[in-house]
């Protein structure tokens, strides 16, 4: 089956030469992908610096050209030259520098969807980012000769072609789970939403570990985070920080500051959402 040729919005921000570009996804591709996003720095002989993308509950391939870029996260820090690459759930901000003459293109992955793709547990991916061909070697072999310069052959690559390699049954619970966690912001409490899928906490432990590789907690602390980034970062918001932070299920503000600056790496009050590439329509991923 091909995915249909629309590709839904399409939102660009751009700096001097650097260029960010975001492009949604609708249905039926949008069941296993949410967007593909861009980090253009193609044109720029010059580095682009001082950046960081957020824990977002997503799986990415990054689709690197040109110079490539170097990353630090949770593992420490990583070269990544022109290649293909899958990127584990994040936990903590990922601080990226564009080298040169690079161009990205992102394609995220649903939490559901490297599930769909290969059997093989996850379990121990969290903050990984490694060639894609060690992950899933059926869908590198289908795309490691991809132009990786530019973004339109990658998208029509998994317009058309994707389907095909979700071969894996998809896991029980887990796509509801996800679905019903990121329809509440992570602020659903884990047993609660186990008693409302009639299953046991044990369950979503071990759903979570394997095809995740976060623990349900790990998961919705991203997400909860990231609600309260999408409001800080919401022109006229005038909301009291406890205030926010309690809407999130956040227990307390101390608990909110802790978890906040684990992940994002600055206390909210030194939060600038200019130094992240965040999403162009304020979603939190």
């Amino acid at each position: 089956m091909a995915y249909p040729i629309s590709q839904g919005t399409s939102l660009v921000a751009c700096c001097m030469s650097f260029c960010y570009r975001e492009q949604y996804t609708r249905p039926p591709l949008a069941e296993v992908i949410r967007k593909f996003w861009v980090m253009d720095n193609a044109r720029n002989p010059a580095a682009v610096r001082n950046k960081s993308v957020l824990p977002n509950s997503c799986f990415n391939l990054a689709f690197v050209a040109g110079g490539g870029m170097d990353i630090h996260n949770r593992r420490g820090q990583l070269t990544m030259p022109a290649g293909v690459y899958f990127c584990g759930q994040a936990r903590r901000a990922v601080d990226v520098v564009l080298l040169p003459f690079t161009h990205v293109t992102m394609v995220q992955l649903h939490p559901w969807t490297p599930a769909r793709l290969d059997s093989t547990s996850l379990a121990d991916t969290a903050d990984v980012i490694v060639p894609l061909g060690e992950v899933l070697s059926t869908l590198y072999e289908a795309v490691q000769f991809l132009l990786l310069d530019h973004e339109t052959p990658i998208i029509s690559f998994f317009q058309t072609h994707f389907a095909r390699y979700l071969v894996a049954d998809e896991p029980p619970l887990l796509r509801r789970a996800c679905q019903r966690f990121q329809q509440t912001k992570g602020a659903l409490a884990v047993g609660a939403l186990a008693e409302e899928l009639g299953c046991s906490t044990r369950l979503l432990e071990k759903q979570f570990r394997q095809y995740l590789g976060l623990t349900p907690k790990e998961f919705t602390t991203v997400l909860r985070v990231r609600g309260v980034v999408d409001a800080l970062q919401t022109p006229g918001a005038n909301q009291a920080l406890a205030q926010v932070a309690l809407e999130y299920g956040f227990y307390d503000q101390a608990h909110f500051i802790h978890a906040f600056r684990k992940m994002v790496q600055f206390s909210p009050g030194k939060f600038n959402p200019a130094d992240y590439m965040l999403p162009l329509t304020g979603t939190g991923y």
